[in-house]
């Protein structure tokens, strides 16, 4: 998140920076966090991401790739059980798919 930016902005920014299209940020589906994943990058300098996961509406732009994605696309559950993902993404795609109006917080 950049300073100043709202969780919903970022959202919206990252997906234009990684992906070319343009959302908007239709609803939060959940908040990541666990103690059980600490990033280490020097002695000094440790940290645990906390991660939003948002429904987003495509509203323009044109699909391509940068710096950050090899690949785009849009999948069905199906297909989605089959691709080689972080298991971070993978614990959250039942939060995706459950139709939960509350956002989960785990």
């Amino acid at each position: 998140m950049e300073p100043g930016e709202s969780a919903a902005e970022c959202c919206i920014r990252e997906v234009m920076e990684e992906t070319g299209l343009m959302v908007t940020a239709s609803r939060l589906i959940g908040i990541y966090t666990t103690p059980h994943r600490i990033m280490v990058y020097s002695e000094h300098h440790r940290f645990q991401f906390v991660s939003m996961l948002f429904e987003a509406i495509v509203t323009g732009g044109q699909p391509g790739l940068s710096d950050e994605t090899s690949e785009i696309g849009f999948f069905t559950r199906d297909e989605i059980s089959r691709l080689d993902l972080m298991v971070s993404h993978i614990e959250r795609i039942p939060d995706v798919f459950a139709e939960e109006q509350a956002a989960f917080v785990r």
